[in-house]
């Protein structure tokens, strides 16, 4: 039995975010070529068919909760808890708050609100 691919050899392929996902990875012949928000995911797409007009070749925008990243990228959590840095903690405000301000799913709302409640940053 031969195998025969259903689609041209050189495509941009690409599934939508779901619920879960909070980064879009983009990879070039299997390589990764660049890591945005979710947030970004129509810029990373359209930033993607951009390239492969100009250079035929496979690439793969993928939506990715932050385990399957970690995962990807074998990123382990480390065992103990040790408290964010001020850095840290004012780059989670800051993507929060812009979740918050810029996007247009109740649920991603809902959630960035939450956790800043949770972080003591709002008081509800």
């Amino acid at each position: 039995m031969t195998y025969a691919a259903w689609g041209p050899r050189h495509r941009v392929t690409t599934v939508e975010p779901g619920k879960l996902d909070f980064f879009t990875v983009t990879l070039v012949e299997g390589r990764m070529a660049a890591l945005d928000t979710v947030m970004d995911y129509e810029v990373a797409l359209e930033r993607a068919r951009e390239f492969h007009r100009d250079n035929p070749c496979q690439i793969k925008v993928l939506p990715m909760a932050g385990e399957e990243l970690r995962n990807y990228l074998g990123i382990e959590l480390p065992k103990t808890k040790r408290p964010m840095t001020e850095d840290e903690r004012g780059m989670v405000q800051d993507r929060l708050v812009g979740i918050l301000r810029n996007s247009n799913d109740a649920d991603a709302r809902a959630d960035a609100l939450n956790l800043l409640s949770e972080l003591g940053m709002v008081v509800l």
